[in-house]
């Protein structure tokens, strides 16, 4: 039937099928019962982001059963394995995201070990982790050894590490027994980075960078014209008209790389001045129209009509067309423009210090307003992390004319 819809989870024994029969209509979700047959029923929405979710809750609950593990030992490797296919947040969470904690985990047992009982996990543990962690060389199962990092990455790894414990409490089952009965680890501070590399790009950086980009792509013009048929200087001028591109989206709207590289054409609406940023590609899984200024949307349709626009992804791979350009060509062919303008690496950041750029220009907003036009789910983490001092606001807030009287005072504190 025409808008039908449908799609599996689980495995044999513990699947549930969710389907919509008719375009914009309810979901219904299908599970098999033991005894009784197909148990069909309605989920209530007609958000299938929504459905998938109840029905990756159902699958947890099917997979979960009444089966609880031996009073007292709950070891990290199945701890793990529960979390990845049973827990709700982690399953919300995008791919890249998921994989993130999934490279996080594999150091995570290769320290402490997938036998470890985490019942019996003490501060200790987490400090012999932490030194571990920054000193590097930590051989994982494939065979690859671990460098050696800063503070930051610790904590993302022990973040992640309470997260699986605390959600194992929350995990009851039928007979009333917890998978966990508590945190072992709560209450255990986690160390902080104490001066975070949070690099912040500047226009005169922003302009040298462009400019050499420019200047890149008259070479390989200057090569197409000597030679025309050359179709490595055909891929190069385009290649660098793109990552021009990138670089002003990068610099106007504050969002990120993963963001940008999966931009398509049907985003960008002229008509409106407006573009749509899409769940599937945002780290928050959150979808946004946003408008586009005028001197943004010129900008666009000049290096649009440069590029021809003969591909559906704005930044289209080099040899597949129909597919978005390596993130890390990304990073690539931003450092050669950057090594041409004479300008030294930013240390901790490529394309990020764009993003607190945006973030920092537009302190005087509202955070509400910021945060939605950038893609920030809350304001906390723009204000803690994104938004920097800067010498002029301080000097704007130390040069206040304002004074407190003693009037003003009397009517607050009489």
């Amino acid at each position: 039937m025409r808008g039908c819809w449908s799609r599996s989870f689980g495995e044999r024994g513990t699947r549930v099928r969710l389907s919509q029969r008719k375009k914009g209509g309810p979901f219904y979700r299908t599970v098999w019962v033991p005894g009784r047959g197909k148990s069909q029923a309605s989920l209530g929405t007609r958000d299938r982001d929504e459905a998938e979710r109840l029905g990756r809750a159902l699958v947890a609950e099917l997979q979960r059963g009444d089966s609880a593990p031996p009073p007292g030992r709950l070891t990290l490797g199945e701890l793990w394995q529960r979390y990845q296919r049973e827990c709700d947040a982690f399953l919300d969470n995008t791919p890249t995201t998921r994989r993130g904690d999934t490279g996080r985990v594999k150091i995570l047992l290769a320290v402490l070990g997938e036998k470890c009982e985490v019942q019996k996990l003490t501060a200790r543990d987490q400090a012999a982790y932490s030194a571990r962690r920054k000193l590097g060389g930590i051989r994982l199962a494939n065979g690859e050894v671990t460098g050696s990092v800063r503070t930051a990455s610790v904590w993302g790894d022990l973040v992640l590490l309470h997260a699986m414990l605390n959600w194992a409490t929350t995990v009851r089952f039928a007979n009333g027994s917890r998978l966990l009965n508590e945190n072992p680890l709560a209450g255990v501070r986690r160390e902080k980075e104490i001066n975070p590399l949070r690099p912040v790009a500047s226009w005169e950086r922003f302009r040298r960078t462009r400019a050499a980009m420019r200047e890149l792509q008259r070479d390989q013009a200057s090569a197409l014209m000597a030679e025309p048929l050359s179709v490595t200087a055909r891929v190069a001028l385009q290649r660098w008209i793109r990552m021009e591109l990138a670089l002003v989206l990068a610099e106007a709207t504050g969002r990120r790389l993963g963001a940008l590289r999966q931009l398509r054409w049907e985003d960008i609406d002229f008509t409106r001045k407006t573009i749509r940023w899409r769940a599937a590609y945002d780290k928050k899984g959150k979808e946004t129209v946003v408008p586009m200024p005028g001197k943004l949307a010129g900008d666009l349709r000049r290096l649009k009509a440069k590029l021809g626009a003969t591909t559906t992804c704005v930044f289209a791979g080099e040899r597949r067309p129909d597919q978005p350009m390596d993130r890390h060509l990304f990073d690539k062919w931003l450092r050669v423009a950057e090594t041409r303008a004479g300008l030294p690496k930013l240390v901790g950041g490529l394309w990020h210090p764009y993003r607190r750029k945006w973030a920092t220009e537009r302190k005087q907003h509202s955070v509400v307003d910021v945060a939605a036009a950038g893609g920030w789910k809350d304001t906390q983490t723009l204000l803690t992390c994104y938004q920097q001092p800067d010498a002029e606001s301080m000097l704007a807030v130390m040069s206040e004319p304002r004074k407190v009287r003693d009037a003003a005072l009397a009517r607050v504190h009489p």
